[in-house]
């Protein structure tokens, strides 16, 4: 956690905890500066617990949930087909290449040499 602080010149602006282990969300709120904000995206067991010291609330601190980006998942998933279907969201053009699972190994090869922003498997091809 020294380390964080040292390298940020006092805290992050933003800490993400993608496990949904207690101890981590507690320390996601730990790492952040005065006025950063502790974003939790990982999903701990249904009743689990998390704490924090509220004295860090007092440093205009935030904790907050995420969960498919905000996103309404009911409501917002159909549109962004609809969208997607009509032409007016462009998701294919976002695709730098495409691999059969076979090609991993290519994809992150391709990757690591910068060819490759956005590369997809194809499971069963």
């Amino acid at each position: 956690m020294q380390a964080v602080k040292e390298l940020t010149g006092g805290g992050a602006d933003y800490a993400f905890e993608c496990v949904g282990h207690p101890a981590l969300i507690r320390q996601s709120v730990e790492l952040c500066a005065t006025g950063g904000t502790a974003v939790v995206l990982g999903v701990p067991a249904i009743g689990t617990e998390a704490s924090f010291l509220v004295f860090d609330i007092y440093y205009d601190k935030s904790i907050v949930g995420c969960r498919y980006g905000a996103a309404r998942p009911h409501h917002d998933f159909p549109m962004i087909v609809d969208l997607y279907r009509n032409g007016d969201l462009l998701l294919d053009e976002l695709v730098t290449a495409t691999y059969p699972l076979a090609d991993f190994q290519d994809g992150i090869a391709a990757m690591r040499r910068g060819e490759l922003a956005r590369g997809v498997l194809l499971p069963g091809s």
